[in-house]
């Protein structure tokens, strides 16, 4: 078959319709046409820019060098690096782009799958016992008696590479991922990323539903409640990788949270105020607990009541190392006519503007996330049932915390305003075009 077919759920909705076909070209160019029954039925673009010309008639051309020829928006729901090779090691080969998503089960990110549905292979649910369990005899050294599906998902060749495993659990019966354990990761690390999920929604920045389960060996694992999925039903999602669009495959001028901001207006419209300042309230957290894994694919758009806006935080990881200075993954602020990452509280509150939020405000909310940040980590520690040893070794967090309080409290604000002037007498404005 040269094409494929996409499906989508629709929200509110069980089961999947015929949403259009993609075919790959022998140039890698990617044709992607909707389905007619799609466009009558639900005239909704599944991608507000990329795919917007609600058309049965016309395909829709994306580039070779744009994903592979892929429209975003279908390439999110395709496995990440470490269920790519999880699945080329079941075929014995490396896979095509397309293969890839018509090969792996329908149970991707978001509310769309491709290929033929009763093709695919079966979702590999497990039970959380029946993982705990599994997790624990392969630390023994007791693999015999591990089924295989499981005992694939601690394989040596998959979960020791440089790509996190994962693994999908049922819990009363909603779908958790499951980040197992690496050897070589810090040991309590699972603790961290709960603590710092539950302390993102303490300062008003919705975040995924986290626990930590407890495995031998002092072990743990992080499951992360999955916010696209709500029993049968599916919520549309799309990466900020998708929402950059091309540029933002590559470094430079595209892949900014700058850039990002610019492109989010025709998906969220009439919420984009709020969008932009949670937006900024990211920035800032992931500044604040040392998170410089803030790439494109762990930041994403959620479908909820027809109207895309930002899913609940993600991936936010503390890293406690001792550092001097931090960047984050993209650049958030230009400054002397260049795009800079670094974090520092100046900088913090100087891009501000750019998301919305007034320079004085911004002063202040930062020296309170700080302050909150600082006051009540311990007490989410203790919230998540962290062992002493893991409270003591994320003092890092807090160390790094006070920091940046330190520099907020200093941050010259008329200065501050002085470098935003010209902007504004150039016509300079926050909201993005």
């Amino acid at each position: 078959m040269s094409w494929q077919p996409v499906w989508v759920w629709p929200e509110g909705t069980e089961q999947p319709v015929s949403a259009g076909k993609l075919e790959i070209t022998t140039g890698g160019t990617g044709l992607f046409t909707y389905d007619e029954y799609y466009v009558h039925a639900y005239p909704s673009a599944l991608d507000p820019v990329h795919l917007k010309h609600l058309s049965s008639r016309h395909p829709i051309r994306i580039s070779a060098g744009d994903r592979n020829g892929i429209p975003g928006i279908i390439a999110d729901a395709g496995p990440d690096s470490w269920g790519l090779k999880v699945l080329a090691q079941d075929l014995g080969y490396e896979p095509s782009p397309l293969e890839v998503l018509v090969k792996s089960p329908d149970d991707g990110v978001g509310n769309i799958a491709i290929g033929l549905l009763d093709q695919k292979p079966p979702l590999g649910k497990l039970s959380i016992d029946a993982l705990v369990d599994a997790i624990d005899r392969r630390w023994a050294g007791d693999g015999t008696s591990v089924a295989p599906g499981v005992d694939r998902m601690l394989s040596p060749d998959t979960a020791l590479g440089g790509a996190k495993p994962k693994a999908s659990v049922l819990i009363d019966g909603e779908l958790w991922i499951a980040k197992l354990p690496e050897k070589g990761d810090p040991q309590h690390l699972p603790y961290f990323e709960a603590a710092a999920l539950r302390m993102a929604d303490r300062l008003s920045i919705e975040s995924a539903k986290a626990k930590v389960q407890p495995l031998a060996q002092e072990r743990s694992m992080l499951l992360v409640k999955r916010f696209d999925r709500s029993g049968a039903l599916r919520y549309g999602s799309a990466s900020a990788l998708t929402v950059l669009g091309p540029a933002g495959q590559v470094i430079g001028d595209g892949r900014t949270y700058l850039a990002l901001a610019r492109r989010l207006k025709p998906w969220v419209r009439e919420v984009l105020p709020g969008t932009l300042d949670q937006l900024w309230a990211r920035i800032v957290f992931n500044a604040l607990i040392g998170n410089g894994d803030d790439h494109p694919r762990n930041h994403a758009l959620l479908k909820v009541r027809g109207q895309w806006q930002l899913s609940p935080a993600f991936d936010l990881v503390p890293t406690c190392i001792r550092r001097e200075r931090l960047s984050l993954s993209m650049p958030f602020l230009e400054k002397d006519k260049q795009l800079t990452s670094f974090v520092s509280a100046a900088n913090l509150v100087q891009a501000a503007p750019a998301f919305g939020v007034p320079i004085e405000a911004a002063h202040r909310r930062l020296v309170d996330m700080a302050s909150k940040l600082i006051d009540e980590w311990g007490a989410v520690m203790t919230e998540i049932g962290a062992p002493e040893s893991a409270v003591r070794q994320s003092v890092c967090v807090i160390e790094w915390g006070a920091r940046m309080l330190g520099e907020a409290k200093v941050v010259d604000l008329a200065a501050v305003e002085r470098t935003l002037k010209p902007r504004r007498s150039a016509g300079w404005t926050w909201s993005p075009s």
